[in-house]
């Protein structure tokens, strides 16, 4: 594939120092792209080993698109993740790519994520319950985190109570991995004993069992899965049903936090909810980019790359490109382009992006309808890097005190979760 040229940047504008995983890039990680797009899209940092930086729109897109160019193997993180074999599907090629993925797909389809909504109402409703007579919360903590974790456990055939111990390894795992690697490595290896006790108990089931009875049950090309490829595709199931939405949804709260007018247009018109939610994923992703490895020598808009070079792919800088949206930095739910990224492009695109849609919605449905008035109650807080997803940590709020629904016949909530 050939790539149309763009404005070279000169030699010495091209160097930038960032690193991706500190407390600075992810306290101004918007400006810091705003300026790099504007002046040179296509960057290079000499951090962890050096490795290309794309920010706009055009650039992106290109590379997302082109699997020949810009492999997704050997990895999609800069450091690489500590993990001894490829994290499957996301660090594949195709066409093994999308063999991988159908092995999930029909669970992960609009059809069946509609029929998960119930599902996902009832424990919202289990979640606010907890919290609704005291008249504040912590709602990252209380609803954000659990209804993803229970879900997604629930859906891979796993103890949903025990959502808390899954929830801090993949903090630690996602949040920790550069400037705490050995921390990281823990967290990482204690999802592995969970993935790999879960997959010895569904050798006697069927593949249709469960999400992860699919996985352990996989065949591509004729040839199961090994335990290990098995496993790390669980990974991917949990960390994505874990984390990214609850940072969705947490960046949105922020956002409404200060924003009464939005908020009200939302409390009165709950129909703005789609459009919204692609204006919230455009804005506000927690996914800030991915990396991706150069497989051969090659000019790529007037840049010369070279065999094994690395480029981070910024979906948030592409997001917020001028050139594609009008006034980007604004939350415009009116909004007549929506071509974001949020989800990634091209083969990779994200797995359970329905899913996530549709959690996310019914998270911002019953805050609205329950906590109308929420406000800030505290400081928010981060996650000490944001080197792959950016999300809140801490989001203390406030309410007129409920009462509760009065929901039964599902399992406890659980704890809540220390990380």
């Amino acid at each position: 594939m050939t790539h149309p040229a763009t404005t070279v940047c000169p030699a010495h504008a091209g160097e930038v120092a960032i690193d991706h995983h500190s407390a600075y890039y992810r306290d101004h990680v918007h400006e810091l792209m705003a300026e790099l797009r504007s002046a040179c899209p296509i960057a290079r940092s000499s951090a962890y080993g050096g490795f290309w930086i794309f920010t706009d729109y055009a650039t992106v897109q290109a590379a997302a698109n082109d699997d020949d160019l810009f492999a997704s193997t050997p990895g999609v993180a800069i450091p690489p993740a500590p993990m001894p074999v490829p994290i499957l599907p996301v660090e594949s090629d195709p066409p093994l790519t999308q063999k991988l993925r159908a092995l999930v797909l029909p669970q992960l389809s609009p059809r069946a994520v509609e029929k998960l909504e119930p599902q996902m109402r009832q424990i919202a409703t289990e979640q606010i319950d907890t919290f609704i007579e005291r008249g504040r919360c912590d709602i990252i903590r209380e609803l954000t985190t659990p209804l993803p974790a229970r879900l997604i456990l629930r859906m891979l055939g796993f103890d949903e109570s025990r959502w808390p111990v899954w929830v801090d390894a993949v903090h630690t795992l996602v949040h920790a991995r550069a400037q705490q690697p050995q921390v990281a490595a823990q967290a990482g290896g204690v999802l592995v004993d969970e993935l790999t006790r879960e997959r010895t108990l569904r050798q006697g089931r069927p593949a249709d069992a469960d999400l992860y009875s699919a996985i352990v049950h996989g065949i591509v090309d004729g040839e199961p899965l090994d335990e290990l490829q098995s496993i790390v595709y669980g990974l991917v199931m949990v960390i994505g049903g874990l984390d990214t939405t609850s940072g969705l949804t947490g960046n949105t709260l922020l956002q409404l936090l200060h924003d009464d007018g939005l908020r009200r247009r939302l409390v009165e018109d709950r129909s703005l909810l789609p459009a919204a939610t692609e204006e919230f994923l455009r804005h506000d992703s927690p996914t800030l980019g991915l990396a991706r490895t150069v497989s051969r020598d090659a000019e790529f808009f007037g840049h010369q790359l070279r065999e094994g070079d690395r480029a981070l792919l910024m979906w948030t800088a592409a997001n917020r490109d001028p050139a594609m949206f009008d006034d980007p930095d604004t939350i415009d739910i009116d909004r007549a382009e929506r071509r974001h990224m949020a989800f990634g492009v091209g083969a990779h695109r994200c797995l359970g992006s329905t899913l996530a849609r549709r959690m996310f919605g019914v998270m911002i449905d019953e805050i609205l309808t329950r906590l109308p008035d929420f406000r800030l109650a505290g400081e928010p807080e981060l996650f000490e890097e944001a080197g792959e997803l950016r999300a809140v940590r801490r989001l203390p709020i406030a309410f007129t005190p409920g009462r509760p629904s009065g929901s039964s016949g599902a399992p406890s909530p659980g704890p809540t979760a220390t990380s």
